[in-house]
């Protein structure tokens, strides 16, 4: 199916305004998303440096709180010269720490008090059976052997200093009771060597709520969206959010990537059925810990800024795209439907509908479909001048032409004249005279009527018989005729004097006399001449055919082909020879009817003539003004019928 103007200028115009807005669309979201996530990593790796400046004074200051073992060290009542005194060789740490006691405590009691998120101190001295154990929290002192102490098993003997995540604060053997509540605490132990060597000789370790280790995290996280972790090296949370639905977040694949990377600061993105999105990290190291803060940055919270600006640039590209949608239609259909207008007045002018004329508005138009306009109506005024003038001065020749064929004699007078001698004849008792007559008076009366062009096929029918009658008496049993009519063409409507010139045709050019005897009526040698006239429907299309043949003395190849091109060209002659009545039948054909229309001959020497004639079935251009209302053969439905 071909597309119109209209289509092609309309897929056009809207692909050359939808295509790009699409385009800046996507680059401009692609371009807002990157930007948008540049900045928040950036601002998170700021952020997350300052957390971590935050988080490392925090744990220097309780560092330096459990290096105050150390203070003071060559002072016999420092808590490190005690510790060494329940150490030495054959020392009774009963009797030691009856003695300082209260030294101790008040050791510990320092210690606790210069950090109040300090939950509880203990302090292990010795190791296995021979070991002393205190333990310090709010509102509790107590002291005495402790077997188990509580250290982390396999580091009793390494003098490093590290950190616990977060956990359940450990209820010692010295808090039987369990007077002490349990809480969320993480565990500064730090191993007391004696110095300068790295033997270990006490263990001392400080339980810290995370009251304020959270507060620093969670001054980290800016929204709800956002998720911080702090993580040492084994994948353990030391604060921030915990397991979820039972699953360690050591196992999270984002965290194995972090623990296997993660090294200084940085970032990368991760995505899974667990989150998808961004993960900023920062690394805090020191003697006695290495964590790692990470924070996560899902994609719904970093585009949630980016996805307010994508939808005002969104709804703006709509409108704007609304907007050019609608101005592409209104354009194209301006631009097309002059032309369009201009199509459907030649449309208008091919089906002759002459005075389809020019659109006024559009021809005072000053633009090129103005000027079109303005040609047009021209052009259209100017082949309708021509087309009436040729086509009227054609049609009054043919008019002219066929009117003196037609009036060639006088039908009133011989009319009247034949009347007279019918009546005449009756009288004298003379009936085959009065036929000839009758059959004379018929043709004339046929003749007469000059104010019709377009009769039934029956009349025409009609008046040929009446000519075979006249003929019959000439050639007297030498002539059959034949009529095979289908009766459904009886009604078809053809020009005038249509059949009579071709059986006339026979007479003139077919029938050869005898060759002695001269061409007197009944000398003819051709005895048996035999005329076929056939009328019947076919096609589906709808046609009328007619065939006149006859078994005369036909034609040579030659003179066949030269009638075929003269009928082809429809030359009228002046009447005085040749083939005056084909040509004159088949001009009229084409007039009445058009090209489709017209008529076909063959011949062969010695074998007869035969004209076919080709008729569609529509009504002829002058058929409603010129056919008789009544008209009617008498001879009409005829299907087989033989003249001798």
């Amino acid at each position: 199916m071909k597309k119109s103007i209209r289509t092609k200028l309309m897929a056009l115009l809207l692909a050359a305004t939808i295509v790009p807005m699409a385009l800046s669309m996507v680059i401009s979201d692609f371009y807002i998303k990157n930007q948008v996530t540049g900045k928040a990593i950036a601002e998170n790796r700021s952020l997350l440096e300052v957390g971590k400046d935050n988080i490392l004074n925090y744990m220097n200051t309780l560092n330096r709180n459990s290096l105050s073992v150390y203070n003071s060290i060559n002072s016999p009542t420092s808590l490190y010269a005690i510790i060494e005194r329940f150490t030495a060789p054959g020392a009774d740490a009963a009797t030691v720490d009856l003695a300082y006691r209260t030294t101790i405590y008040q050791h510990l009691l320092n210690m606790y008090q210069a950090n109040k998120e300090i939950h509880q101190i203990h302090l292990q001295i010795g190791r296995g059976e021979d070991s002393w154990s205190y333990l310090l929290a709010r509102g509790l002192f107590r002291s005495g052997h402790e077997a188990a102490g509580g250290w982390p098993a396999g580091r009793a003997d390494d003098p490093t200093p590290f950190m616990e995540p977060a956990h359940k604060s450990a209820s010692y053997a010295l808090d039987s009771r369990r007077s002490i509540s349990a809480r969320d605490v993480i565990t500064l132990r730090r191993p007391i060597i004696r110095t300068p060597s790295d033997r270990v000789i006490g263990y001392l370790s400080i339980d810290v709520l995370l009251t304020e280790l959270g507060d620093i995290c969670g001054r980290l996280a800016l929204s709800e969206k956002e998720q911080l972790y702090l993580l040492d090296r084994g994948g353990n949370v030391v604060c921030g959010a915990g397991p979820e639905d039972g699953n360690p977040i050591q196992n999270a694949g984002w965290t194995r990537k972090l623990l296997a990377d993660a090294g200084g600061s940085g970032d990368f993105k991760w995505s899974d059925s667990s989150f998808s999105g961004y993960v900023v990290y920062d690394t805090l190291q020191t003697q006695f810990m290495d964590w790692i803060v990470a924070k996560q940055l899902p994609y719904a919270y970093l585009y949630q800024n980016a996805q307010g600006i994508r939808t005002i640039n969104s709804l703006i590209i709509a409108l704007s795209l609304v907007v050019a949608v609608i101005a592409t239609l209104v354009v194209s259909v301006q631009f097309t439907s002059p032309i369009k207008k201009l199509i459907a007045r030649m449309n208008l002018v091919q089906a002759g509908k002459w005075s389809a004329g020019v659109d006024a508005r559009l021809a005072r138009s000053s633009d090129e479909f103005g000027v079109l306009e303005r040609r047009f109506g021209t052009m259209v005024a100017t082949i309708e001048e021509l087309i009436n003038r040729e086509y009227k001065l054609a049609l009054a020749n043919k008019t002219n032409q066929l009117k003196a064929m037609q009036a060639q004699i006088n039908p009133h007078f011989l009319n009247n004249a034949l009347q007279s001698i019918g009546t005449l004849a009756l009288q004298s008792n003379a009936p085959k005279v009065y036929g000839l007559v009758a059959a004379m008076a018929r043709m004339m009366r046929y003749s007469m009527n000059t104010e019709e062009s377009v009769v039934p096929l029956s009349a025409e029918l009609a008046h040929a018989k009446a000519y075979l009658e006249l003929q019959k008496q000439r050639f007297g049993e030498d002539l059959q005729a034949y009529y095979e009519i289908d009766p459904e063409t009886t009604d078809v409507a053809v020009p005038k004097m249509l059949l009579q010139p071709l059986v006339e045709n026979y007479f003139k050019h077919g029938y050869e006399p005898a060759a002695v005897g001269g061409a007197g009526e009944r000398g003819s040698s051709q005895a048996g001449a035999k005329l076929h006239i056939r009328a019947w429907l076919e096609g589906e299309r709808g046609w009328l055919r007619v065939e006149i043949a006859d078994n005369g003395k036909g034609m040579e190849p030659g003179a066949l082909e030269r009638l075929r091109a003269r009928l082809n060209r429809a030359a009228a002659e002046d009447g005085t020879g040749g083939q005056i009545g084909l040509a004159n039948v088949h001009m009229r054909l084409r007039l009445y009817f058009g090209e489709e229309a017209g008529m076909e001959v063959d011949a062969s020497p010695g074998v007869g003539f035969k004209a076919a004639l080709r008729i569609p079935l529509r009504q002829a251009p002058s058929e409603e003004e010129d056919r008789p209302a009544n008209a009617q053969s008498p001879d009409a439905g005829a299907e087989r019928e033989e003249t001798k």
